[in-house]
């Protein structure tokens, strides 16, 4: 598929604006591009980016990753966004996941990024080159492999990546016990987030941390307060064991305090609610207790069942499953109908992006940047569910996650996904 002219002016142009791009049949997510098509220049260096990260990730102590905020990215960004810019103006061809030079690019790059972390993050004076033990290396490299180089002496003809198609890397030399301060951030895993839900599922534990990650920067949740606030409030919501779908297994007693409509119809409570005469009738209770409620658009039989509380913020009701499909696009690049099938919200990867797109759609990373304290959890309890009597127990969560500093250096950018821009 090619667009020399449209795209070649719009290369030409600067690329800041949209560039649309007529998509055909969606291909497998297994490419060497993860392109996003309103930043396509952009998306395509953060791949090197990408690489070298977890290039460098792979040698540092298990939980940690190398500090993109900590090194000024500025030149070499620029620099491998001219290097893509010429090529794609040269091809006219915005997407080709096998175009060789590009791939050769990247590459290059990535090992270049890995050396600029060794030397300005971790600050390393020296590394072990290695070769890919392969015939296509070239008889130079082959020379230089399994030695030792320093930094501020390169080889002949540069350190791993500063020549063309030069399969080799360098190796760090380092001790975790020298890493300087400020160098590494913690990953936001699964088993970090255990000690916040300490009976959730690991691999349930494993999924929500890596969509959380993928979107730390995107949903302004990179900060040990805006991640202390948002836990607080997910664990008030879901409880220790994550549970993302709504549990309307309620006391017949205790109907009438949780919802008006049993407070109003003291019989039904009886009828439905559980007893030691007869288990809950849950799907009772939520189409009662949900029925076109406070605007929230359920309309038909059923609705209040069918979109009851799911995901990590519990979204509720007809009108909020519609809300999250509208904006999920936009945030996620990914179009789902969750009117038309709510159950996905009680899965994982989607719970966890209801409760990501809510967040950034209500502004509430601006109140908990008030900091760690009772009015600006108040506050945030206010617009997530008003009604409630948990306002002590959300702060208490809240102050209690903060003080265990859980989230005290967890990385401010996408260790899965870095951006360039993650660094500024």
């Amino acid at each position: 598929m090619r667009h020399e002219s449209r795209f070649a002016a719009w290369i030409r142009s600067g690329g800041n604006s949209v560039f649309v791009l007529p998509m055909g049949p969606v291909q497998a997510p297994e490419v060497k591009f993860s392109v996003v098509p309103h930043r396509l220049l952009d998306s395509i260096i953060d791949d090197a980016l990408a690489a070298g990260v977890a290039r460098l990730n792979g040698f540092l102590p298990e939980g940690v990753s190398i500090d993109i905020t900590s090194v000024d990215l500025t030149t070499i960004r620029d620099q491998l966004r001219a290097s893509v810019a010429d090529r794609l103006n040269e091809t006219g061809v915005p997407v080709n996941p096998n175009d060789t030079v590009i791939n050769a690019i990247l590459a290059r790059y990535a090992e270049r990024l890995n050396g600029y972390f060794q030397r300005d993050a971790l600050q390393l004076t020296s590394y072990i080159w290695r070769s890919q033990d392969d015939a296509r290396v070239r008889a130079a490299h082959a020379e230089y492999d399994n030695r030792v180089f320093a930094w501020s002496s390169p080889p002949a003809d540069g350190h791993p990546g500063e020549a063309w198609n030069c399969r080799c890397t360098a190796e760090p030399i380092l001790d975790p016990q020298d890493l300087p301060g400020g160098a590494v951030c913690d990953i936001l895993n699964g088993n970090r987030l255990s000690g916040v839900f300490p009976d959730a599922a690991r691999d349930r534990l494993a999924q929500v941390a890596r969509e959380i990650d993928l979107q730390i920067v995107t949903a302004q949740l990179n900060s040990p307060e805006r991640l202390a606030h948002f836990f607080g409030q997910v664990l008030q919501e879901v409880g220790p064991r994550m549970r993302l779908v709504e549990s309307l297994d309620y006391r017949a007693d205790r109907l009438g305090s949780i919802f008006s409509y049993f407070r109003r119809n003291p019989d039904e409570a009886l009828l439905y609610g559980r007893t030691a005469d007869h288990p809950a009738d849950q799907e009772a209770i939520a189409n009662r207790a949900y029925a076109n409620r406070n605007g929230n658009g359920n309309v038909e039989s059923g609705d209040g069942w069918r979109f009851r509380g799911r995901g990590l913020k519990q979204i509720t009701g007809r009108a909020g499953y519609r809300a999250f499909t509208e904006d999920h696009a936009l945030m996620f690049g990914e179009q789902v109908d969750f009117e038309a099938e709510p159950d996905l919200l009680g899965t994982p990867r989607y719970a966890a992006r209801s409760a990501l797109w809510f967040w950034r759609a209500n502004g509430l990373f601006g109140l908990a940047d008030a900091g760690i304290n009772r009015a600006a959890a108040d506050s945030i309890t206010a617009i997530i569910n008003p009604g409630t009597d948990t306002y002590g127990q959300r702060w208490e969560n809240v102050r209690r996650l903060s003080e265990s500093e859980v989230f005290a250096n967890v990385c401010r950018f996408s260790v899965s996904r870095p951006r360039f821009e993650d660094a500024e």
